[in-house]
Formats: structure tokens, sequence, C-alpha cells
């Protein structure tokens, strides 16, 4: 027992050294040739075929091949499309293999049959649909034959150029880069070989350097794409940027259709009555379709004005102003109360009927947010009454949910649906997420009034145009409580402070429903108001978290400027 304790390090050691040498043995390989055709098409597209022969060193799977996506020019970037991509053993077999498009590239894996301790070649083949670059007084191939990313050293690397026919020798230019990424080497001889120029490395290359070829010949003999084929690739290059605007008019659409208000351009007139058969909730949520916590206020204003509870204001034990209100009379069964006011009267006393008296401070401290029940509840009333189809807040909800489920996939999408998509990243994920807002926008004017709707809205907004513009004299005509009895309007209507200015100077009863701690006057009663308008907002926006809140140029090219690495094509590779 004690020679095994004694052995253990020993054997540690040789177990660790083993592994080791595994680890360094599997996964080893080296290029020993490397040999691309590229054929250019009359059209300006290409056919590559890249003839890669790969010696293994231990136990492999397969090879990858990894072929930028973009290439830049004169400082652009520029998609590279391929097409038609194809792997294929020694004997022009098939190989299984899958392609996908990671961080704006082409990624081809393919699994080798065999691939241990021997020697293959891997034929890639897949077609460029713009492959040629116009300039003023030449076309141009330039184009990455090897890629500058291999981890591993290529023995020869070769350059096959076919030409479309009809272009002489004497016109033609030719010239290669050698080495790493941005070198400027000549390791090269090029030659002309049958109907062909070939391109040939003088030197071993080592990990991570790579060739580059151009060759460029009078314009005139590749036909290049119309300004609308084009603009056709370059809305297949970039459709998702197109998604928003695509949302933009199909939301429009939907709004023209199913969102306009009938007959919405029925004119205004002064109305020197307020909407009958409407309360001055109703009223204000008619003016943007939307209520308001002001509403509420004007509700619990006209309960009092209308003898249903008062209003005093008080200090706290702590020197805090509040407000008591005070149930003047039972409010079970009384015909004159809709199930709103009802509702809200409820929210006030706590819906305990046998309490009629309820500091204001309380109704926060009931610490649920009782402002989207009361909203839902009104836009109930006014879809039985007439006004809206549908609850404003029920459409808006639906287009909201409808956004947050599009960018919700548009996030997701491009990790789990097909590789292809990766292509276009990340302005898929982008533009998708940026339609699900577009959908959220068009959730706020989607709802829309009924023919009754409309009316009732001219109705009000007429009054409204009373309320704030109406003449003294006309004022000291009317009866002597028509200061409080239009009160609550002008609160929903948002003219509050237009309608007190408009009676400064005029006699003005006190409210019986205010009970004020001093005597009444029009200045202090506004000061009031406002007071009781802020404290009654933040009570009903209260939550448990706190308040609520709502062709190129002349000359150039890769004869002036090119480099190892520089052009199409390019990329790397390994083995897995």
């Amino acid at each position: 027992m004690g020679r095994l304790i004694a052995l253990a390090p020993a054997l540690a050691l040789v177990l660790a050294t083993a592994s080791g040498v595994a680890a360094q043995t599997r996964g080893l390989f080296a290029i020993d040739s490397f040999v691309t055709s590229v054929v250019v098409n009359a059209d300006g597209s290409l056919i590559v075929r890249e003839d890669i022969t790969f010696n293994f060193r231990g136990s492999h799977q397969g090879i990858f091949r990894r072929i930028p996506a973009r290439y830049s020019r004169d400082g652009l970037e520029y998609p590279l499309t391929l097409s038609g991509i194809g792997v294929y053993d020694e004997g022009s077999r098939p190989l299984r293999s899958e392609v996908s498009y990671p961080d704006h590239a082409v990624a081809i894996k393919a699994w080798v049959p065999g691939a241990v301790d021997t020697k293959k070649t891997v034929s890639v083949v897949y077609h460029v649909r713009r492959g040629v670059l116009a300039y003023e007084d030449h076309d141009e191939l330039y184009w990455n034959a090897t890629g500058t990313d291999w981890n591993a050293p290529i023995g020869t690397a070769e350059v096959y150029v076919t030409l479309p026919a009809g272009i002489g020798d004497a016109e033609v230019r030719t010239a290669a880069y050698t080495g790493a990424l941005g070198a400027v080497g000549h390791d090269y001889a090029v030659d002309r070989v049958q109907d062909y120029w070939r391109f040939r490395t003088t030197r071993a290359l080592r990990a991570r350097e790579g060739v580059t070829v151009l060759v460029g010949w009078p314009p005139g003999h590749v036909a290049h794409p119309s300004e609308l084929r084009r603009a056709g690739w370059l809305v297949a290059d970039h459709w998702p940027l197109g998604l928003p605007a695509l949302a933009l008019i199909w939301g429009g659409f939907v709004w023209w259709a199913f969102g306009r208000d009938p007959g919405s351009t029925r004119s205004v007139k002064p109305e020197y009555e307020p909407p009958a058969d409407l309360i001055p909730a109703e009223a204000g949520a008619l003016l943007d379709e939307r209520a308001h916590p002001r509403d509420v206020i004007a509700t619990v204003v006209d309960l009092a004005v209308r003898g249903y509870l008062a209003i005093e204001p008080i200090t706290t034990a702590f020197g805090a102003q509040d407000f008591m209100f005070k149930q003047l009379k039972p409010v079970g069964g009384d015909p004159e109360l809709k199930d709103f006011e009802l509702f809200v009267l409820a929210k006030v006393f706590g819906g305990d009927w046998a309490i009629n008296m309820r500091l204001l401070s309380e109704v926060r401290h009931d610490y649920d947010n009782v402002f989207p029940p009361i909203r839902d509840r009104l836009y109930r009333l006014m879809v039985q009454d007439g006004l809206f189809p549908a609850s404003p807040g029920h459409v808006r909800a639906g287009w909201m949910l409808a956004g947050a489920i599009t960018a919700i996939v548009g996030f997701m999408l491009p990790s789990y649906g097909p590789s292809w998509l990766g292509f276009y990243e990340p302005w898929l994920r982008i533009c998708i997420v940026l339609s699900g807002l577009v959908f959220v926008g068009w959730g706020w004017v989607m709802p829309h009034k009924t023919r009754l709707g409309v009316q009732q809205l001219a109705r009000a907004r007429g009054f409204q145009e009373f309320l704030e513009r109406a003449e003294k004299d006309r004022l000291e005509r009317m009866p002597a409580d028509t200061f409080h009895r239009w009160l609550p309007w002008a609160i929903a209507l948002g003219v509050t402070e237009r309608w007190i200015f408009n009676f400064q100077g005029l006699r003005v009863s006190a409210p019986s429903w205010y009970l004020s701690r001093s005597d009444f006057s029009l200045p202090s009663f506004a000061h009031d108001l406002g007071t009781f308008a802020q404290r009654t907002e933040e009570a009903i926006l209260t939550t448990r978290r706190g308040y609520g809140a709502t062709v190129g140029s002349a000359g150039g090219g890769g004869f002036s400027r090119g480099s190892s690495g520089g052009g199409m094509g390019g990329g790397g590779g390994g083995t897995f």
C-alpha cells in the first residue's frame, strides 16, 4: 500500500504528459495546397471553386470555411452575397454540410469521412452575385483568394482567373499581394495558361497569411446591373430596414379603415349648456379618447355640487393640509346616480356605506391603484352610452400587446429561427423591435368614437369654448348657481382657471358643498380648489410603489490601395 502511495505522483505526471500529447495530436492540421478558381461571368457575377488539400494529423470530423459576408469599398460597406454553396470530396461527391451566417460571415461546415492521419482534398463551390468592381476607366476583380484567418500554414497557393471572352492579353492588368492582413508582399508569379490567368505563390504561407489577386480590364466587357436591379438588390440585402416603415403603413391602413371617427369633420359652435345625457367625466374623456385623473376629480366635485357629499379642508395634528369627505345623504338605490358615480363614491369612502366621513389621505393609504379601475369603469359607461364601440383602454391594450409580442419575437427570432437570418443581424433584431414599438404607437390613436360620440364631442367642445370665453355680461344674467353648477364641467374639460377668471369682479355665492375655514372669496377658493385637485390626483394614482407615471469613382481601386486580405472573399477556416 505504501509503495502505491509513493508511486502516485509519478503516475499522475505520466498521465498529465500523455493527456497533453493527445491534446496536441488531436485537431492539428496543415494545408498542403490551396487552389482557387474564379470564373468571371459576363454579368459581373463569379463562380468560385476552392480545392483545399488538408493534411489531417490525429482524428477529425471535418472542416469549416468562414467567408466574410461584407466587404469595404471607398470607406463604405457592401454585402457579399453567396449562393449555390456546395462542398465535395475528391471524387466530386457531395459531403454533408451546414451553412450558417454568424457575425456577418458565411460559415460552411462539412463532415469529412476518414479524416484521421491522412490527406484529403475538399472542394468548396459557390456563386457570388456581384464580384466585379466598376470604375470609370476599368473593371476590376479584387479577390481575397485564401483569406488570412487560417491558423495553419499553406504549402502552396494558386489562383486561376478566367475572364469573359473578347479581352486581349495586352488589355489586362494584374497584381497580387501576399502576407498577413494588410501586407503588400509580392511573393508570387503570374502567367497566362490557356484561357486563364494563373497566380502562384513563390513561398509557403505561414499561419494567418494569405494571397489576394487583382485583375483589371477595360470597361465594356461586363454588363453591370441596371439601376433598377441595383435597387432590387438593395432592398433584398437590407429588407429588415423596411419593416418599421411597413408596420407604419399597415397601421395607417388599419387606422384609415377602422380607427377614424365617422363624420369627424363636424364643425364646432359655442354651446351654452353641457351635452345632454353626459356626466362631466364622459365629456372630459371624449376630448382625447382618454380618461384622466381630472375626470375623477370632476366627478367628485359634481357629486358634491349635487348634494351627495361635502368637502372640508382641515389641518392634521402634524400640521399637514388634508381634506375631509362627508357623506350627506344615502346613495343606495338613488336613480339619479350612475353606476360609475357609485363606484367613485365607493372608492372615496372605502366601500363601507356605514362610514359617512373619510379623509383624502386615507384614500391614499388604501395602497391599491384606484385610478385604473375607475378609468376602466368610465370606459365601460361610455360604451354603454353608445359613445365608443369598444373600450379605448382595451383597444390600446390590444395594440400594446401586439407590439410587445412583435418586439419579443424580433429579439428572439435571429437566435431561434433559420440560420440564414443571421446574415441580417443586428438590423433584423433592431427593426422588428422598432416595428413592435410602431404598433404600440398606433395603439394610442386607434380608439374611435361612434357617430353619437362624435356629435357629443362637438357639443362638449362647444361648451368648452363657452366656459373658456364667457363674457361677464352674459354671466351676470345667468342664475346665481351657474359658477358652481358648471365648475365640474370646467374641471373635466381642462378650463378651470379660465372659468374662475371669467367670474373675477362678479358676485359669486359661497358654495354649500365646500366648507371653507374662512370667509369665502374667489381667489382663496381657487387656491384651495387647486390644492384639492393636486392632492386628489396624488391619492388616486398612489400604488404600493409610489405615485404613477405615465457605379464607383474614377480611377483608383485595388491597384492603388491594395493589400493582402483586402477585397472580396477571404476569411479562413479550420477543422473540427
